[in-house]
């Protein structure tokens, strides 16, 4: 059995799109609270918590695979907040115009207490010179707080850059790729075998 350790709909999309069977439970793992203890980069950051949230839930369940992921958006090599309202939203976006960021993307697979699985994916994105007022309306118009970087990669997201470097899936928080072919290493799935 697979467990999602996340409420991210564009997690449980991506695993959907892959015809993956799982079920989802909310870690028991409290990122800001962690937060306030550690003096991590972008990247470790990601990585750690990848690795809790998938950890929260296999101490309890034991004989399971759980999938733990965590997206961490990097400006300047410092970790930028998910932003909370279109004020915070159009700060963010304001200062990556015309300039360049990271979306820092962890993911990680517990099974029994122990992490079995994880893989890290860094994505170079070049944000287009735009003006205050098409990033102001693309604010109303996809509403991206909440998110990593302030942009829903997966909606009208894409009209914001010129260039990007990287996984599509790691933009958009699971790099599902090194992910099913651990999967398929291990021979926990069987998509393309009849049994």
């Amino acid at each position: 059995m697979l467990i999602l350790a996340s409420t991210s709909k564009i997690r449980q999309k991506i695993l959907d799109e892959v015809s993956l069977k799982f079920e989802i439970v909310t870690p028991d793992f409290d990122e800001e609270k962690a937060k306030k203890n550690l003096k991590l980069s972008p990247k470790k950051l990601a990585i750690f918590f990848a690795e809790q949230k998938a950890l929260s839930i296999s101490k309890k369940m034991r004989d399971v695979h759980v999938i733990g992921s965590d997206q961490v958006c990097e400006f300047e090599e410092k970790e930028i907040p998910k932003s909370k309202n279109s004020a915070e939203a159009l700060k963010q976006l304001k200062k990556f115009n015309g300039k360049i960021h990271f979306q820092n993307n962890a993911v990680a697979v517990a099974l029994d207490g122990k992490i079995i699985f994880k893989n890290f994916s860094r994505v170079k994105l070049k944000m287009r010179k735009m003006s205050i007022t098409e990033i102001e309306n693309y604010v109303k118009i996809d509403r991206p707080w909440g998110c990593a970087g302030s942009y829903k990669y997966e909606a009208l997201g894409k009209h914001l850059f010129e260039k990007i470097s990287g996984d599509y899936y790691a933009i958009l928080g699971l790099a599902i790729q090194p992910l099913l072919a651990f999967f398929h290493r291990k021979k926990l799935i069987s998509i393309l075998t009849n049994n």
